[in-house]
């Protein structure tokens, strides 16, 4: 990824999804537990990435400093109907994935699974981004320097500013 030096800012037009998910290792030596989770967690990231037109609009992986059983994705979505509707699809990875969770772990306490959604109306966000590559918004929308605003209050809800 390449560094763009200088002060930048994401701008993302339409309403868009923020999703966590992720995953808490409760008991390190479950391996044939946890692993199959975690797999399963990066064929997801892959399947929606290589999909033509995807939903996903960016995915992170996030390792916790603070507690390294709790890895766990940062992603963007188009919408929630979208990310809602790639989850139920049957020809899709997660609905088997699901099903083999909670048949092999799911009620045992051993993996922990876990997801939060946000809904971002258009131009109600604010992204800055100093001397880094495009995460994040950023690699799903438009990265453009930042300009003379400073102040949070005076960007967040103007998508000419984001």
């Amino acid at each position: 990824m390449d560094v763009e030096a200088g002060r930048y800012t994401a701008n993302y037009p339409d309403d868009f999804v923020v999703f966590f998910i992720g995953m808490r290792i409760n008991h390190w030596w479950r391996v044939t537990e946890w692993v199959p989770v975690m797999w399963s967690a990066f064929g997801m990231v892959r399947e929606l990435r290589a999909m033509r037109d995807s939903p996903l609009l960016e995915s992170r992986l996030v390792l916790s400093v603070g507690d390294w059983r709790l890895p766990f994705f940062v992603q963007h979505w188009r919408s929630v109907e979208d990310l809602e509707g790639w989850a139920n699809d049957k020809d899709r990875s997660h609905k088997p994935a699901q099903r083999e969770f909670f048949r092999r772990t799911a009620y045992n306490g051993h993996v922990g699974v876990w997801h939060e959604t946000y809904r971002v109306a258009a131009g109600q966000f604010e992204a800055i981004y100093a001397n880094m590559p495009r995460i994040g918004l950023a690699a799903a929308g438009e990265y453009r320097p930042l300009g003379a605003t400073s102040r949070l209050q005076d960007r967040i809800g103007d998508t000419e500013a984001n």
